[in-house]
């Protein structure tokens, strides 16, 4: 697992939003339901790192009691993509102070479903490290959920690692190990997992670049 814990068989995960949305003083503008999704995404992208299906949501909102909903459209719209009903929801707004910058957080509880696997397989990189603005800017580089989704149903993609601020190289060690790289600047920032690591199975490699849509780099040995 990457930042998943496991409590009693079920596995727990989290992602944060801070400065990202519309309150004036965002540091980054988009509506709330673009914030919500990309910071569902990780946590959803997190809980298949660790072979685990969501089975419940728990939102904390600081942004004040109008940005619920355009959350909760932002997480619809994650399950929406991988053709998965939308989990239980509940949660808390802050609502006795108002904030100059929006905040969330998403908290998602799990239950694993699948083994995770990187034996007899190669390594991929999906998608392109993005952050801030450049997300909405270059949506066609941003890896597909799913997509994604669809290769591990089909047993294509055995295992998934989300990629974030550490940058790709540091990622790409704590996935397989020490001794791999990738044509990318393995320093840049993947913000809200834009790219993801995956392991693909050697037999099936041609049906998942003919699967992929977004951006494919293969992961070898330096």
């Amino acid at each position: 697992m990457r930042n998943a814990v496991a409590i009693d068989e079920m596995i727990v995960t989290i992602d944060n939003a801070g400065c990202i949305g519309e309150k004036e003083a965002d540091l980054v503008q988009v509506p709330n339901e673009v914030n919500a999704y990309f910071t569902a995404r990780v946590a959803v992208l997190e809980q298949w790192c660790a072979g685990a299906k969501p089975a419940q949501l728990l939102l904390a909102n600081f942004s004040g009691n109008d940005a619920w909903d355009g959350y909760l459209r932002g997480f619809q719209q994650v399950f929406d993509e991988i053709s998965e009903p939308l989990p239980p929801v509940t949660g808390s707004s802050e609502s006795n102070f108002e904030s100059l910058q929006s905040g969330l957080s998403l908290t998602i509880i799990g239950r694993p479903t699948f083994h995770v696997t990187k034996i007899d397989c190669q390594f991929f990189l999906v998608g392109m490290p993005l952050v801030g603005d450049a997300v909405i800017a270059n949506a066609q580089k941003v890896a597909k959920l799913g997509e994604i989704h669809t290769a591990l149903q089909a047993n294509i993609v055995t295992a998934v690692w989300p990629t974030g601020s550490k940058g790709i190289g540091a990622e790409i060690e704590r996935f397989i190990g020490a001794g791999y790289t990738c044509d990318i600047d393995l320093q840049c920032s993947a913000g809200p997992s834009t790219a993801v690591l995956v392991a693909v199975r050697e037999e099936f490699v041609e049906k998942f670049n003919k699967l992929i849509t977004a951006p494919v780099k293969k992961i070898y040995r330096a």
